[in-house]
């Protein structure tokens, strides 16, 4: 059974980064099956990881940057596409509280500055618009796997 989720999650991840890539948008119903998916899976007994507070949580301060961020940028922001992928992954994978969000954060940085060096590496530019869906896969992966020491008090 694990594998089997593991293998819908990956089966999800590159669909979505994939359209993403592609036409720079996430579809409603890829992210609506996805979200069903993980819903059903934390149902199971082994697999009740859902926070509904870590997702209001992340939805509400990636609402406020999408906001920030096309009132700001007249060619726009992040996208509503991302924000709708990080509550479903926040739903399903992130704790709720400020460390959690500190530590996506910085998973996320991380993975945005990886993404644009490697744009400026492939075509000497700098880029005007990305995907952040891989970035949010990606930091999603970082922060899961982040090591302990950084979720424990200093």
């Amino acid at each position: 059974m694990p594998t089997l989720r593991l293998g819908l999650i990956v089966y999800f991840a590159i669909t979505i980064c994939i359209e993403d890539l592609r036409i720079h948008k996430i579809r409603n119903r890829i992210l609506m099956y996805f979200l069903c998916f993980l819903f059903l899976f934390s149902l199971l007994p082994s697999n009740s990881h859902v926070h509904p507070i870590a997702a209001f949580e992340f939805s509400v301060i990636f609402i406020a940057l999408y906001l920030a961020s096309n009132a700001l940028h007249k060619s726009g922001g992040i996208g509503f596409g991302d924000v709708k992928l990080l509550f479903v992954l926040a739903f399903a994978f992130f704790d709720p509280g400020l460390r959690s969000i500190e530590i996506f954060f910085i998973s996320l940085w991380i993975a945005l500055i990886a993404h644009i060096s490697l744009y400026l590496l492939m075509h000497r530019k700098y880029p005007h618009r990305i995907a952040m869906a891989p970035d949010l896969f990606l930091a999603s992966g970082l922060y899961m796997y982040a090591p302990i020491g950084l979720l424990l008090p200093q």
